[in-house]
């Protein structure tokens, strides 16, 4: 790889940089992980990890290409959602870089006191995993980069699995790698989770990565057979199809304009001419989704819960001042955009944060969506 060879040229901060991000980004993409767990990976699970071979007895219920995977792949094990650990497997290549990474980490301006494999030089943070993947995915001539995301690669991932035959236990296996809920009278007895991630998950990995996926259109993962040595062709086109941005593109309309239900809308900032919208009670901090991850680092404390501030008049109009646009297409903002609201009104949004913008917008996108469809 370009990235290593560059940095066992020359040990600077900024070839030590490029190559974490391109690691960063491989990773993420590869396991279909979400791109917050991978991002702070702490540096030990790296370092500590398991690197023992799989266990003779244990090799017996594998077949000779399991057995395969199962030494050319490395597994780690990180903190996820909720605080259940997540499994990551890596290449070989990848094991090189990170390698790379921890030996010159030092002599490129990494603080020892930085906890993370991926941080950032001078700094006690680490690179944003979203922010580079969608960097990258502009950079590289993508035809939609805006289909690269971790998450609709997991939903893609979901999605796809679904032309394979599998079992019961072999759809638990993969949603339980996935981080997915699945039901407790569906955990059968089976192969340890190391030794099955290595040696069956594995094979929908690779597959997914060279586009081969559909080749093996009713078979179950024991009738699966990819070779982890052959080289990818370059010139390899796969069919990469977005099949979880329709979810998000539901309410997709401009100002004014009919939308996907044929509900025409106001954007007007008086909330008396917004009746047809879903007002700032309706779309208060109270209404944030089950769903939304809290950060395992966050400084928000466990125990009585607080007490969620109802966002008025003057804070509704200043976010649909500049944020109008993100709500008619049903768009949820990112972290710039929103940090770009408080700058234009400090005043009106002093008292709300840049996560607390974005679900307000997130909720009210998710009010129009129920209001357009009771008016079908």
């Amino acid at each position: 790889m370009e990235c290593q060879r560059s940095l066992k040229e020359e040990v600077v901060k900024k070839n030590w940089a490029e190559l974490a991000k391109i690691t960063l980004c491989e990773v993420i993409i590869f396991n279909r992980r979400r791109e917050g767990e991978v991002s702070k990976m702490p540096l030990n699970a790296f370092t500590l990890r398991d690197t023992s071979v799989t266990h003779p007895d244990v090799e017996v219920a594998l077949t000779e290409l399991e057995k395969k995977l199962c030494k050319h792949f490395q597994r780690i094990e990180i903190k996820g959602k909720r605080g259940r650990k997540v499994p990551i497997l890596l290449t070989p290549g990848m094991v090189l870089s990170m390698e790379l990474l921890v030996q010159h980490r030092r002599n490129c301006n990494v603080l020892d006191a930085n906890p993370y494999m991926f941080g950032r030089p001078q700094t006690l943070n680490h690179f944003r995993g979203s922010d580079i993947i969608r960097e990258i995915a502009q950079s590289c001539g993508a035809k939609h980069p805006g289909a690269l995301s971790s998450t609709k690669l997991r939903k893609h991932m979901a999605t796809m699995s679904k032309v394979l035959n599998l079992k019961d236990n072999e759809m638990d296996d993969l949603a339980d790698f996935l981080g997915h809920d699945i039901r407790v009278h569906r955990q059968y007895y089976r192969l340890p989770e190391g030794t099955l991630q290595l040696a069956k998950i594995s094979k929908v990995l690779l597959a997914l990565e060279r586009g081969k996926l559909s080749n093996f259109k009713g078979r179950n993962l024991d009738e699966i057979s990819i070779d982890p040595q052959e080289k990818m062709s370059v010139d390899s086109e796969s069919d990469t199809e977005d099949e979880g941005d329709s979810t998000e593109r539901d309410a997709t309309s401009s100002c004014g304009s009919p939308g996907q239900f044929g509900v025409r809308r106001r954007c007007t900032p008086n909330v008396e001419q917004n009746k047809d919208l879903p007002s700032a009670k309706e779309t208060s901090d109270d209404e944030v989704p089950a769903a939304i991850e809290i950060p395992a680092n966050s400084n928000i404390t466990k125990g009585p819960s607080q007490r969620r501030q109802k966002w008025n008049q003057e804070e509704v109009q200043a976010v649909e001042k500049t944020l109008m646009d993100c709500i008619d297409s049903g768009t949820v903002p990112g972290k710039a955009k929103c940090m770009n609201c408080i700058e234009a009104s400090p005043v009106a949004l002093k008292n709300r944060t840049w996560q607390a913008i974005k679900f307000y917008v997130k909720n009210r996108i998710h009010a129009l969506k129920r209001e357009n469809f009771k008016r079908r």
